[in-house]
């Protein structure tokens, strides 16, 4: 039996009904197309690619997967992904595990462009959604990677490579929190009922015809909502590797790395995952009118001066003379090594360390590309600092906590820490709400 298949669909929806209405042992050979292995060649040298690693093979996932009833007339499209990549990865997790439980198949994820008066933000309002587009998940993460570790993880999903947005009276779209009632800030409490709650659903809004029709859902984008750790430890703390961000991104902050060891002479090993001892990473967010609009008092470590005494205060405790610094708005990187230099402290970013022919690839990247390149950079500083309202700050700390000794972090006042990583301006709320986001 073929254990693993995409679906390539054309313009019109009735192949796919087709090909659905069949034991997918009958879906024609010409139909069916199978995605390159990343496994066949192993992983590049670390010294080119420090944050390559192979696909997802987890016994955790296969036993949920098997545990699941199959329905191949039920189908989730996964669109609806926009904002920064806290909110892109989470969103895109979301659709995954939300079709696995209820046994459907899965159109491969798009991510919406922001446009670039965005830059900054980590939100990114709806309404601008329309303006760039769309494009396939490849524009942040490794297609290969993801349709490899399913295979792997959960041979019974089928992935179907595109689907056109045609409209039927059996499709309809659907933010799957909406059919549980009080949500607390730690998520479903129940997420084990979505099934259920879904059939109830589909018997309710989609009408009983033509049978030979799939049911297609239009999953909205969902975030902090789904209690990750409701599987087990082990699937919550594997089941995020399914996506890997693209081979240039990663290449180039490989690249940044090693540049920072030659320019400032620090030995690196940037095969660890917390490089001991190297320097301090920063993710410098004073720009966002979204928050402002939210809470009309000031908030606590949102605006430049107080966020960066606050990173330049860590720096010097933690006696760390090198902060890598994450931001979108150069001017103020600029601003802030002017301030760290009457601390001794000095401040580096990727534009600063990239040249040549790596500036030029950097470049070429639209500006929510480049930011993964910082992510990817600040998993391996020594020492962090982000603050509370950015799910990129907290999108780092989750992913760092799972490289280190995953000490408890603690809230004192309103600063997080877990010895790896410190938040400023964090709510109670913004804890709770973190055991919804994959590490």
């Amino acid at each position: 039996m073929v254990s693993r298949r995409y679906v390539v669909v054309g313009g019109v929806l009735a192949s796919i009904w087709l090909w659905l209405a069949f034991d997918r042992e009958s879906i024609p050979a010409r139909r069916i197309w199978y995605g390159p292995s990343n496994s066949k060649g192993g992983l590049i040298s670390p010294s080119i690619d420090a944050f390559d690693f192979p696909p997802v093979d987890s016994e955790e996932m296969r036993a949920v997967c098997s545990s699941t009833k199959w329905n191949q007339s039920l189908v989730f499209t996964c669109d609806n992904n926009h904002g920064g990549i806290g909110h892109v990865r989470n969103s895109i997790l979301n659709c995954v595990r939300y079709a696995i439980g209820a046994g459907g198949a899965l159109v491969l994820p798009n991510i919406a462009l922001r446009d670039e008066d965005d830059m900054g933000h980590d939100h990114g309002h709806a309404e601008k959604r329309h303006g760039p587009g769309r494009n396939g998940m490849e524009y942040m993460f490794d297609v290969n990677h993801f349709t490899d570790s399913l295979r792997m993880s959960c041979p019974d999903l089928l992935l179907i490579r595109h689907m056109e947005q045609t409209d039927s009276s059996r499709r309809r779209g659907l933010l799957p929190e909406h059919l549980f009632t009080n949500i607390p800030t730690s998520g479903l409490e129940h997420p084990e009922e979505w099934p259920i709650r879904l059939e109830a659903w589909i018997e309710e809004y989609m009408p009983s015809y033509p049978e030979k029709e799939p049911i297609i859902i239009d999953l909205e984008q969902s975030f902090l909502h789904y209690p990750t750790h409701s599987d087990g430890h082990k699937f919550a703390h594997t089941f995020g590797n399914i996506l890997k961000f693209r081979p240039d991104v990663r290449r180039l902050a490989t690249t940044t790395l090693n540049k920072l060891s030659e320019w400032y002479d620090i030995p690196l090993n940037v095969s660890e995952p917390i490089m001991k001892p190297s320097f301090m990473g920063a993710h410098l967010q004073t720009d966002n009118p979204f928050l402002e609009e939210r809470h009309n008092s000031g908030v606590a470590y949102a605006h430049f001066p107080s966020q960066t005494a606050a990173y330049i205060e860590q720096a010097i405790s933690a006696k760390i003379p090198l902060i890598y610094v994450a931001s979108g708005n150069l001017p103020e990187i600029h601003k802030l090594g002017l301030q760290a230099t009457a601390s001794k402290i000095a401040i580096t970013h990727k534009e600063d360390l990239l040249k040549d022919k790596d500036m030029d690839a950097l470049e070429r990247l639209r500006w929510d590309q480049r930011a993964l390149v910082d992510y990817l950079v600040l998993l391996k500083a020594q020492d962090f600092a982000g603050v509370g309202h950015s799910s990129f700050s907290w999108q780092v700390v989750m992913t760092r906590h799972e490289g280190g000794d995953k000490a408890k972090g603690v809230l004192e006042s309103d600063v997080w820490s877990d010895g790896l990583s410190t938040l400023y301006g964090v709510r109670s709320s913004y804890v709770e709400s973190s055991e919804c986001m994959w590490s």
